[in-house]
Formats: structure tokens, sequence, C-alpha cells
């Protein structure tokens, strides 16, 4: 779903008259910050779904040094445009995780539109530990994944992902259509 939604915001962008060329003009600072936050999230899946890690305590701190990282990579990177709409989204997501001991809240029709197969096994069994389905002790459920997205995806999503992938769209399209900033802070060197 993320990689049909940066093609759409890259053709949005040339639809506006923009340039792919214009993707080599963001400087990102501390870009490893985000390639540190995705390695500990993989890690801490991998660990969990092959069975090597089981406490729920040591998953908590996977979870908490990923959005640490991805909060200091946005933090340092605020100046890009609407990357402060990434970031509400993934605030909000961190919240309902907090709040539920490092578990994300799942709809309980996932099982009417999803295949019980793999992960979704794991989490019916218990093994997938930062899911789980929502039930009478479940804080801030509605910011959970309770929001079905239709055919083509099939699958929930929360309200912070939507404002996520949202500042993301609108980042990419937007620097895809608006050309490269100059040091005087003009675009293409133009004079203003």
């Amino acid at each position: 779903m993320f990689i049909s939604m940066i093609i759409l915001a890259v053709l949005l962008g040339l639809l506006r008259g923009g340039r792919l060329a214009n993707l080599t003009g963001i400087r990102l600072r501390y870009p490893l910050l985000i390639l540190l936050s995705v390695i500990i999230e993989y890690t801490g899946l991998f660990l969990m779904q092959s069975g090597i890690l089981s406490s729920r305590p040591v998953i908590f701190a996977f979870v908490v040094v990923h959005y640490v990282l991805l909060f200091a990579f946005i933090w340092l990177n605020r100046d890009l445009p609407y990357l402060w709409c990434a970031g509400a989204g993934s605030v909000l997501n961190f919240l309902v995780i907090l709040v539920n001991k490092g578990s994300m809240p799942l709809s309980a029709r996932v099982t009417e539109v999803s295949e019980v197969t793999g992960n979704l096994r794991h989490l019916l069994e218990g093994r997938f530990l930062t899911y789980h389905i929502i039930n009478e002790s479940t804080r801030l459920w509605f910011l959970g994944d309770v929001v079905l997205l239709p055919w083509p995806f099939s699958c929930f999503v929360s309200i912070g992902d939507i404002i996520l992938y949202a500042g993301v769209f609108l980042l990419v399209q937007s620097v895809v259509a608006g050309g490269k900033k100059d040091e005087s802070g003009t675009k293409d060197g133009s004079k203003a």
C-alpha cells in the first residue's frame, strides 16, 4: 500500500508539471535515523515471528526505540513540506500503542476480510505481540487499526496511518511538482 501511495504521489507531481529530478534535491538530515528505525522495527518483528523473542517488555522496548528514532528524524527534518503531517500521524499511532503496552489494537472484523494465515494466525494464537484484537481492556481503541480500506488493499489501518500516509503523499507530490530550491530560497534560481 505504501509503495502504491508513493507512485500516485509521483504521478500527481508530474501531472502538476514537476520533474522526477526534483526528488534528488531533497536534503535529508540524518537519514541513518530513519534507516535504523526501520531496522529496529523489522528486527523486532522477525525475532517475534520466529519465536526467538516472546517477552512483551522486550518487544515494547523495540517499539519505543523504533518510534524515538522516527521522531528524531522527523524533528530534524521538520522544514520539509508536510512532514509535520506524517509526524502527527506517527504520534497518534505511538500514543495508542503506548497506552496498550506496546500493542496496536486491531478490529475484530479482521477475520471477516482476511484469510487466517501467517501473521493473523500468530495474532489469534496470542504470539503476535505488537497487535491485539480489540477487547474490553483496550484503551483508545478508536485510534487502532479500525478503518477498513476496500479492495485492492482489504486491510485495516488507523487514523494515524491515514494522516501519516497523507503527509508522505503530500510531501512527495509537492517535491516532485515544486522544483529544487537554491541557496537564496527561490525555485530553480529564478529571481523573485
